[in-house]
C-alpha cells in the first residue's frame, strides 16, 4: 500500500491540479527570462572567483586536491561546471520529449497542458542559455557517456509517463539544491551567480507542477507499477552518481584522471554533497512511496537517504 504524504483536505486531486496549473501559468507570465537580454554576457570574467562553491568540487578535501596549485583548484572547478552543464542539457532535452508527450492526446485548452507547453519553452531557454555559458568561461562542451546516450534514447520513447514526472521531480529537485547555493556564493562568479538565480526561479514552478502531478498520480499505482517506478528512480540515482565523476574533466584540469576518479569516488565529502543534493527530494519520495523495497538499498548506498 502506497503511503502518501499527510495534507491537508482539499478539493478533487484532478481540479486542484489544474487550479495549481492555473496559477503556475500566471507565475510564468510574471516571472520569466530571457537570457539573451536578462544575463550581461559582455561583462568580463571575475578574476580569481571559483566557477562554483569550492566545497562542492569532487576532488575537495582530498590530498590530490590540496596537490593542485590554486589556479589549478579553480580551472578543475570550472570544467566540473562545464560538464554539469553538459548533463543538465541532456537532461532537459530527454525532459523536453516526455513533456511534448504528455502534451500530445490531451486537451490544449486546459491549463495543465498550457503550463506543460510553457514548461517546454522554458527548457528551451534553459539549454541555449548553458551552452552560452560554457563557451563564455572558456570551457568545452562534454559529451554525454555512451551508455548515458543508450539508455536515454530508449527512455524518451518508451518510458511511461509517471516516470516522466518522477524522473523531471528527481533531477530537478537534486541540482536546483546546489544552483541555490551557486546562485547566493558571492565567491562564485557573477555570471555563473546569475544563470543560477534565474534557473532557480524558473524551475521552481516545473517543481510545483511535478508535485501535483504526482501526488495525483502515484496513489493509482498497482503495487507492480509502483515497484517499476521505484526501481527506476533508484536507476536514475546510479547514473548520476557514476557520471558525476567525468575522466575527461580531470584531464582538461591537467590531472590524471583515473586518478581523479578513484580519489573523487572514495571521497566522503563527495558521498555528502550527493547527500545535501537529496536533502529535500529523498524524504518526499519516502513519503509519497517512491521509495521502499529493494530501491531503498540503492538510495541509503548514495548516502542520498539517512532516515
Amino acid at each position: 500500500m502506497t503511503e502518501v504524504v499527510n495534507k491537508p483536505e482539499r478539493e478533487d486531486p484532478l481540479a486542484w491540479q489544474t487550479k495549481k496549473a492555473g496559477q503556475l501559468l500566471v507565475a510564468s507570465a510574471r516571472h520569466s527570462y530571457d537570457p539573451r537580454v536578462d544575463v550581461d554576457w559582455d561583462q568580463p570574467l571575475a578574476e580569481d572567483r571559483w566557477f562554483l562553491p569550492e566545497k562542492r568540487i569532487s576532488l575537495y578535501g582530498t590530498d590530490l586536491y590540496e596537490s593542485l596549485s590554486h589556479e589549478q583548484q579553480v580551472l578543475l572547478s570550472r570544467e566540473e561546471l562545464a560538464a554539469s552543464l553538459a548533463s543538465g542539457v541532456w537532461t532537459e532535452l530527454i525532459l523536453l520529449q516526455l513533456v511534448a508527450r504528455y502534451a500530445y492526446k490531451r486537451d490544449v485548452t486546459s491549463p495543465q497542458v498550457q503550463f506543460a507547453l510553457t514548461e517546454i519553452a522554458d527548457e528551451v531557454r534553459h539549454m541555449i542559455m548553458f551552452t552560452r555559458l560554457v563557451e563564455k568561461v572558456g570551457a568545452q562542451w562534454y559529451p554525454i557517456a555512451p551508455k548515458t546516450q543508450r539508455n536515454g534514447l530508449l527512455l524518451k520513447t518508451f518510458a511511461p509517463l509517471p516516470a516522466l514526472w518522477a524522473m523531471l521531480l528527481l533531477t530537478e529537485e537534486f541540482f536546483d539544491r546546489f544552483q541555490r547555493e551557486q546562485a547566493a556564493d558571492e565567491t562564485v562568479q557573477p555570471l555563473v551567480r546569475t544563470v543560477a538565480r534565474i534557473h532557480v526561479v524558473e524551475e521552481a514552478r516545473h517543481i510545483t507542477f511535478a508535485r501535483t502531478e504526482l501526488e495525483r498520480f502515484v496513489p493509482t499505482l498497482s503495487p507492480r507499477r509502483l515497484e517499476l517506478l521505484r526501481n527506476f528512480l533508484a536507476g536514475i540515482v546510479k547514473t548520476i552518481r557514476r557520471d558525476r565523476y567525468n575522466p575527461l574533466m580531470y584531464e582538461r584540469a591537467g590531472i590524471d584522471p583515473a586518478v581523479a576518479v578513484a580519489a573523487g569516488r572514495d571521497n566522503p565529502i563527495g558521498k555528502a554533497n550527493g547527500a545535501y543534493g537529496a536533502e529535500r527530494i529523498a524524504p518526499y519520495y519516502k513519503s509519497i512511496g517512491l521509495i521502499g523495497g529493494k530501491s531503498e538499498k540503492v538510495w541509503r548506498d548514495a548516502g542520498w537517504l539517512s532516515a
